[in-house]
């Protein structure tokens, strides 16, 4: 289709972007396979064309070789002539639902194929169609398989947000690696993460990072296409800012199963008279005050300080406390007396908050 018919195409559909034309200086497709151009035979492979390099462009040399490996795109070539060949299947994209079915289908086979991995055309063309075809799923499962650059993970999960996806534990996984925090742990394990990550949140993840990177992030912005004449806009927003310091935090502490004894559990009858010594615990979850994360970072300082999810899946930050360290809780406990979630234990024993203050009876 030419590409100045597109516009219509996407207004008619209701296409979340908007589309420009820019001409090359002869008025004509640049990208266009036109196959009465000349082609030419050589004993060796021609000299790589420069990247962004039109079909017309192409030398007759060059012509023939790309020719020769569309035949067979899965194979290894110069980067030029991947990219030529995404910029003649973006248009597929915003033509008919049935044309962009079969587009992403294909570009789906080249994404695992080892020759494209990480190619940066194809990952943007393939995350813009899974757009358009509001299809979240199919994007999901591409970015937890790696199928996407690293760059454009961030990208790809907001247009998963604006999709109303909800991440998955492999995009967990994928995260992990492609933001430099450590190799990511058992699939089990991360399936643990992802729920202790939104009941600490009380949202969805990416509900969550959308609803913080405001309103302009949320704005149609220019998109990068492989076709040299084609022009995008389209909400983009990169979650990245948002979501690396949450699954950083979450990393940092270990995970503990549900129910299992910490060492910071409060006493029992059950302990040995050694381990029974004076001990306060102070517990507390997830709240929406503006000190929270300051007095989490707090909290994680001290030798005391364990996290674990309650019967209920939800995360819950403990600080154990002996006499000596008195000084420590008071200080914590101006923050968090007033919370909800706020408990304390006195040597297994759970104290209202009104008997909690210093040189209290209650206490001893």
């Amino acid at each position: 289709m030419p590409l100045d018919e597109l516009t219509t195409r996407c207004a008619d559909q209701g296409l979340p972007v908007e589309v420009r034309i820019a001409r090359g200086s002869d008025g004509e497709d640049s990208a266009a396979v036109d196959l009465t151009l000349h082609t030419e035979s050589t004993m060796t492979p021609p000299e790589p064309p420069p990247l962004g390099a039109g079909y017309a462009g192409l030398t007759p040399a060059q012509r023939k070789a790309f020719l020769a490996w569309v035949a067979k795109p899965d194979r290894e070539t110069p980067p030029a002539y991947q990219q030529l060949y995404v910029a003649n299947l973006e248009p597929a994209l915003l033509e008919s639902p049935s044309k962009r079915t079969v587009a992403l289908s294909h570009m789906r086979e080249l994404i695992v194929a080892p020759a494209w991995q990480g190619n940066p055309w194809l990952g943007r063309a393939y995350a813009l169609g899974c757009r358009l075809a509001h299809d979240g799923d199919a994007l999901a499962a591409a970015l937890g398989q790696d199928g996407l650059p690293v760059a454009l993970l961030g990208v790809g999960l907001g247009l998963q947000a604006l999709l109303q996806t909800p991440l998955t534990a492999a995009e967990l996984g994928a995260a992990q690696r492609a933001w430099r925090q450590g190799e990511p742990p058992s699939d089990e394990l991360l399936k643990l993460r992802l729920v202790s990550l939104t009941a600490n949140l009380g949202a969805e993840p990416l509900a969550y990072a959308l609803s913080q990177v405001g309103e302009a992030a949320v704005q149609p912005r220019p998109w990068r296409t492989a076709h040299p004449n084609l022009r995008l806009a389209l909400p983009q927003p990169d979650l990245r800012p948002a979501l690396e310091p949450l699954l950083r935090e979450m990393n940092q502490v270990a995970d503990v199963v549900p129910d299992a004894k910490t060492e910071f559990d409060p006493p029992t009858d059950d302990d040995e008279p050694a381990n029974r010594g004076w001990q306060l615990i102070l517990e507390f979850g997830h709240s929406r005050s503006e000190n929270f994360d300051y007095l989490l970072g707090l909290c994680r300082r001290l030798p005391g300080f364990s996290q674990i999810m309650d019967q209920d899946r939800r995360l819950v930050y403990r600080v154990a406390f002996r006499r000596s360290e008195m000084r420590r809780f008071w200080r914590i406990w101006d923050y968090v007396q007033g919370w909800s979630t706020t408990r304390v234990f006195v040597n297994g024993d759970e104290l209202e908050k009104w008997k909690v203050w210093p040189y209290s009876q209650y206490m001893s």
